[in-house]
């Protein structure tokens, strides 16, 4: 065995929890292949470990194709104060689950490894979502296609959901104003 060959990233096995499906909220997405219990851990969120100042490099780049009209999608997990993780291989699978203002799963930091957590039980067939976090600065450029009775139209946290409620009424008290 070459060195060259031991520093290929390890795949992860397939979840037996999911599968790969269109989604209605945004392109591909996972659902569950069966009935998934509560806490259980569904699947690893895997890509390559990046730097802070990496993270940040290839986020300018992203907000480059954005501005282009290419896809805009986040795939940059924090993992700790000094590194992320860059899901955005072909080998990561959870980088499909959509975001979700009706949460039914949540990403957790366990030993270093980023797992999809179920948060309640979740039926077969059922689509994987979860809270992206995003903060409230940019929350314009993020629109949410999930369609839950939860949903303000933007992907952001949901302890900021409220702060855009605000700013939609005020924007739309003005204009009938």
């Amino acid at each position: 065995m070459s060195s060259r060959s031991s520093l290929r990233p390890v795949r992860p096995a397939p979840s037996r929890w999911v599968r790969r499906r269109r989604s209605a909220i945004h392109g591909s997405g996972l659902i569950a292949a069966r009935f998934i219990p509560a806490g259980t851990r569904i699947i690893e969120y895997v890509g390559e470990r990046i730097t802070k100042a990496e993270a940040d490099r290839r986020e300018a780049v992203r907000l480059a194709q954005r501005a282009s009209g290419r896809d805009g999608c986040v795939y940059v997990f924090e993992l700790n104060r000094r590194h992320d993780i860059d899901g955005d291989v072909p080998w990561n699978p959870a980088r499909l689950i959509n975001h979700s203002c009706a949460a039914n799963c949540e990403p957790e930091v366990i030993r270093g490894r980023i797992w999809i957590i179920a948060l309640r039980d979740i039926a077969a067939g059922e689509e994987l979502g979860y809270d992206y976090g995003f903060d409230l600065a940019d929350w314009r450029e993020h629109p949410c296609l999930c369609g839950t009775a939860a949903c303000t139209g933007y992907i952001v946290k949901k302890s900021q959901r409220w702060r855009v409620r605000r700013l939609l009424a005020g924007e739309n008290r003005a204009a009938a104003g």
